[in-house]
């Protein structure tokens, strides 16, 4: 009978048990199940930044390819605000005589290093020209001019005049080149009128992209 009584006891010890751990395992369950939706069902906000690749020419001829950040205005390195002094300095017009950056203050303005050798120049100038259409009374286009390889303020002339491009031009000596960081070109910077950068592009510019830069200007 004590026997009987012990293994009743055991028995039902045992029964017990499972029913302990077969609990044990639907709370698991059930707050992993939770965890597992709550982490599913969050939203995690991630910030896409988007690139646009630009090409420029080196001072011997060879094309660099990179990418660089676009901003909050959809122009790759120009910002919807123009904070940072751009530094003065003299270029030439094609008669020679000496103009200085910031005798251009009072209106926006444009400003591209370029040569005629130079293909993503050559690619991107009918744009130019076709927005000094449009803004060339409002914004200042300087299109400045590297020289090299063969550019002169005589075939620059002629190149231009051969094109149909009638924006106005200018010649640096190296000075602008040097003082906007230029590695290569074309390089397109924009000021406000009072002379305060809103950053620059590297390499070439379809149309569509320099009109944002135009309205950004005239904004």
């Amino acid at each position: 009978m004590k026997k009987n009584r012990t293994i009743i006891t055991l028995v039902a010890l045992g029964a017990a048990l499972v029913v302990l751990l077969v609990g044990a395992l639907l709370i698991y369950n059930h707050f992993e199940g939770k965890a597992a939706d709550n982490t599913g069902g969050s939203s995690t906000e991630t910030t896409a930044t988007a690139e646009a690749t630009s090409t420029s020419t080196t001072g011997d001829g060879t094309e660099n390819t990179g990418e660089t950040t676009t901003s909050d205005t959809g122009i790759p390195g120009v910002a919807s605000t123009a904070s940072q002094e751009a530094p003065d300095f003299t270029m030439t017009d094609v008669n020679g005589s000496p103009v200085t950056l910031s005798s251009l203050r009072g209106m926006p303005t444009v400003m591209n290093f370029w040569a005629s050798w130079c293909p993503p120049c050559r690619e991107e100038l009918g744009a130019f020209q076709k927005m000094y259409d449009e803004y060339g009374t409002r914004v200042n286009f300087v299109m400045l001019n590297v020289g090299g390889q063969g550019d002169t303020v005589a075939t620059v002339q002629k190149f231009c005049k051969d094109n149909g491009y009638t924006f106005p031009l200018y010649f640096d000596d190296g000075d602008g080149a040097t003082l906007f960081g230029v590695t290569g070109i074309p390089e397109t910077v924009f000021l406000n009128a009072k002379g305060l950068s809103y950053g620059k592009v590297v390499g070439g510019m379809p149309q569509a992209m320099l009109a944002k830069g135009m309205q950004l200007l005239t904004q």
